[in-house]
């Protein structure tokens, strides 16, 4: 009964915490403003000594775990945390020992008991007092410890067990995101495991503890986490526990106090008053913005009172008055002129221009136009009528599959071969065509023996007096047998 009333009452002191926590309603006829602002979580984690009050005598054990801890108003918190210990006990003057293994998790009530003193705006050091309900798991080897089933060596394995927990401590604010605690907490466990963490219940005797407490006295290092209030956009205030619960009507109260005392008096009576007014001698009957700033509409740095144009149009140049000097407009003959003007002085090139003309291909050892190359030529031809005082050189090319004599001739003749069909077929002028070859020797790739690319006849404009090129010596080239011997004839 009396285990069930505690656990009634811790639950309902949470409850009454948490619904006071919550903003308070807009009163009729007004807004409410609050003065808790937004504020940042505590995580942190903690390491110890923890040992056993029990019927054997306490050995100081190791533990350690975390918690995050968050505030409902200045003065109370709520912190849930982990903790695992490993603790020993033992009897030396009967040989009695128990090894206690311990895990659990616990949510808490933390009031900051220093915190309802308004004299500092951050506490330097926090006074905490908390208590908790929580579960644990159990699990103590004992040895010679006589047990109700008659064993003296063994394991208690409970099952997962209730627990209360109650504890102080101090905390001492580094910096804004960082504080350091130094606490201490004792636990105790509901049910049938609450005298046997140290594995000794007093079976057989007359006397019993009927319950042990695990006592955890350790330091905790805690950060404040957060960042920005998504309501406001304000960043997050430290947790409420470390501030002066009256700081922001402080605030509010020395910021009204701040403000300048209302002064009516406008000096230069331009309907602003001096306490706002940035040029406090305008001239009288000149209008200002709301600064009290005399104006330049145009912003031409001639000011409306004494600018006989203040709305000039931007772009140009202001006399003295204020009046934009624009140029007279151009007529007709003014861009008849200019355009004459600008045509006269262009130069234009003296020199002839080279123009591109395409290259003819001739199958291995032969000096015949394909059909597919007569195109080609048309498009020379089409060049030399539309340019009637042009000369054109024609080049003849091989590959470097015959003899270098025989390339000779053989680019001799492809070349003639062209000339011909353009005067045969074209009407052009032979006068008008320089025939020049130069066997093996101008490749356009360098391909060691047979190349359509290097067997070709090239276009160019004459530049000067050039003349035709007198025929190779050697034998005949293009028709019959292939002189492909690079030694021979």
């Amino acid at each position: 009964m009396t285990v069930r009333n505690l656990l009634l009452a811790v639950l309902f002191i949470f409850a009454t915490f948490s619904l006071s926590a919550q903003d308070a309603s807009a009163p009729a006829g007004g807004a409410y403003r609050s003065f808790t602002p937004a504020d940042q979580w505590e995580v942190g984690i903690h390491a110890g000594v923890p040992f056993v009050q029990g019927d054997l005598d306490s050995k100081l054990g190791f533990g350690g775990g975390l918690h995050v801890r968050k505030s409902l108003d200045h003065m109370f918190s709520i912190r849930a945390g982990a903790l695992y210990a490993k603790v020993k006990s033992e009897d030396a003057d009967n040989n009695r020992s128990a090894e206690t293994s311990w895990f659990s998790g616990s949510g808490q009530l933390v009031v900051t008991v220093n915190n309802f003193r308004f004299n500092k705006p951050y506490r330097k050091i926090a006074v905490n007092v908390f208590a908790g309900l929580g579960a644990a798991k159990i699990k103590t080897d004992y040895t010679n410890i006589l047990q109700e089933d008659g064993t003296t060596s063994g394991e208690l394995d409970n099952d997962l067990a209730g627990l209360f927990e109650v504890g102080a401590g101090l905390g001492f604010r580094v910096n804004p995101k960082f504080n350091i605690g130094l606490e201490y907490t004792a636990t105790s466990v509901f049910g049938s495991a609450a005298d046997l963490l140290d594995g000794s219940n007093n079976f057989g005797r007359n006397v019993t503890t009927f319950r042990d407490f695990l006592h955890y006295p350790h330091i905790t290092l805690n950060f404040n986490l957060g960042g920005t209030d998504k309501k406001t956009g304000a960043k997050k205030a430290e947790p409420l526990y470390w501030a002066n619960p009256m700081q922001q009507v402080s605030d509010a109260i020395a910021a009204l106090e701040a403000r300048p005392v209302y002064d009516p008096t406008d000096t230069d009576g331009d309907g602003i008053i001096d306490m706002i007014d940035q040029e406090k001698e305008s001239q009288a009957g000149a209008r200002v913005d709301t600064k009290g700033v005399a104006l330049d509409s145009d912003m031409d740095k001639v000011l409306d009172y004494k600018d006989k144009e203040p709305y000039s149009p931007p772009g140009y140049p202001v006399d003295a008055n204020g009046v934009a000097q624009v140029p007279k407009p151009i007529t007709e003959n003014d861009v008849n002129r200019i355009v004459d003007a600008k045509i006269a002085a262009i130069k234009f090139p003296s020199q002839k221009m080279d123009w591109f003309m395409p290259i003819i291909n001739f199958k291995l050892n032969s000096y015949d136009i394909a059909y597919s190359e007569y195109e080609k030529l048309y498009q020379v031809a089409q060049v030399l009528k539309n340019q009637p005082d042009a000369r054109v050189v024609v080049t003849g090319n091989t590959d470097q599959s015959g003899s270098e004599k025989y390339n000779n001739v053989l680019s001799y003749n492809r070349a003639k071969a062209a000339i011909e069909f353009l005067v045969n077929q074209h009407g052009i002028a032979r006068e008008r065509l320089v025939l020049n070859w130069v066997g093996e020797a101008n490749t356009m790739v360098p391909v060691q023996g047979a190349s359509q690319l290097n067997r070709r006849v090239e276009f160019g404009i004459a530049k000067g007096g050039e003349a035709d090129k007198a025929r190779p010596d050697g034998p005949e080239a293009g028709k019959g047998r292939f002189m492909g011997n690079k030694t021979g004839f």
